[in-house]
């Protein structure tokens, strides 16, 4: 396995370009995961900072005269 992985590295430091394309494909994936689970720990994961937030309603009002809609979340 050590011999594996000398080798390896060996490899990567005669090809500077292929290696560079290698780390820079490692860091945008690792940085993509990275943000997609924070957004879904947030979103999804994590509970809301209300004492019953299953009682959360959302209230929506349209306004005919003007045509703007207004939302607000209220406690239920």
């Amino acid at each position: 396995m050590l011999n594996d992985l000398r080798l390896a590295f060996r490899s990567l430091r005669r090809t500077p370009g292929f290696t560079a394309v290698v780390v820079l494909t490692l860091a945008l994936g690792i940085g993509a995961n990275t943000a997609i689970f924070s957004v879904v720990d947030g979103v999804l994961l994590t509970p809301l900072p209300y004492r019953e937030p299953g009682r959360l309603m959302l209230v929506w009002e349209k306004n005919s005269m003007s045509m703007v809609q207004l939302k607000e979340l209220i406690p239920g």
